[in-house]
């Protein structure tokens, strides 16, 4: 199988202030998944390949997010790196007229997506091992699918502030306990929240990250191609988001989980609860926790000194799990 670069998969532009440390995928392309298309990209390891690195981001988060600065990264530690957009973000196809809004109508929608991606895609193309780089919504996804289908044919699995618990998921399982459950209401924002506004979300008390540079990369990105463009979750999408969860840690889910795993949890974050993240970890049988001290949400998009932490738990995993660069 051969990926064929669809341009049209690339994004339009690159915000001038990014380009000296973005890094341009050597093909891009869309996996039909029934009626809705996903976007990925594909970068070749700069040498003989250490191994393949698949990258699952976050809520509102796409692949050149990623681009800017830890792909570059991990090219350089000698991985190839695979990176897809979830539906209904990124470039692939929104499931709502309004390209704005966050939704899905299950998060077994992102499951289905998830195992063709790596059926169709990751399993005959990559070199070998795979080791999976998932962030919160990201590595919730990706526990669910370990628990449901195994780990096939990922060897390990590194997930960054996993979305294993909400610091303000009491207030929204009431909020949405209060709310009739119907197609057209659910289809509407969360209150609070709206289409993306940079405006609405300064750098100042922001809770993703203490970097001021790393902050703006989203909206940089969405300036320069707005396609890219999302904004808040809606009222569906949050309360497919609880249930999920719960599913996530009914008993023996966590359990049945069977390769490596590095949890990495910022210990700062006020999005995904910390706490919830030690009890995840002593149910998985091969779980490790690493803690990086006053990190916002956004590990890898922190301060150079969080980074480094970040990068430094990620080297020992990987050489444990593909050997050195």
């Amino acid at each position: 199988m051969k990926i064929e670069n669809d341009p049209s998969a690339a994004p339009a532009a690159v915000p001038p202030d990014l380009a000296a440390t973005y890094r341009p995928a050597d093909r891009y392309a869309f996996l039909q998944a029934g009626g809705a298309r996903l976007r990925y990209a594909w970068w070749n390891a700069l040498k003989a390949p250490r191994g393949t690195v698949l990258i699952l981001p976050g809520r509102v988060e796409f692949i050149e997010k990623y681009a800017t600065e830890v792909v570059g990264d991990l090219l350089a530690r000698g991985f190839a790196v695979v990176a897809l957009d979830w539906r209904g973000q990124g470039l692939s196809d929104r499931p709502l007229a309004d390209h704005d809004k966050g939704h899905i109508d299950h998060f077994e929608t992102y499951l289905a997506d998830l195992r063709l991606f790596l059926d169709a895609v990751v399993t005959p193309l990559a070199p070998r091992p795979i080791l999976a780089l998932c962030h919160s919504m990201g590595g919730h996804l990706f526990l669910r699918s370990l628990a449901l289908y195994g780990s096939a044919p990922i060897a390990a699995g590194v997930v960054t502030a996993p979305m294993t618990g909400l610091t303000q998921g009491a207030l929204l399982r009431t909020v949405l306990g209060l709310t009739p459950s119907l197609p057209s209401i659910d289809r509407c924002y969360l209150f609070g929240t709206g289409a993306f506004n940079p405006a609405r979300y300064p750098f100042r008390n922001n809770v993703l990250t203490h970097d001021e540079r790393r902050f703006h990369f989203t909206a940089q990105w969405f300036a320069a191609d707005p396609r890219l463009s999302l904004g808040g979750p809606t009222l569906g999408w949050s309360r497919q988001a609880l249930r999920s969860m719960a599913a996530g840690l009914a008993p023996g889910a966590l359990e049945g989980i069977d390769l490596p795993l590095l949890l990495v949890s910022a210990a700062a974050d006020t999005l995904v609860n910390p706490a919830s993240h030690g009890p995840v970890v002593a149910r998985l049988r091969h779980g490790k926790l690493a803690t990086i001290a006053d990190a916002r949400h956004e590990v890898m998009m922190e301060s150079d000194a969080m980074r480094a932490a970040f990068w430094t738990a990620f080297d020992q995993f990987a050489q444990k799990t593909c050997g050195t660069s």
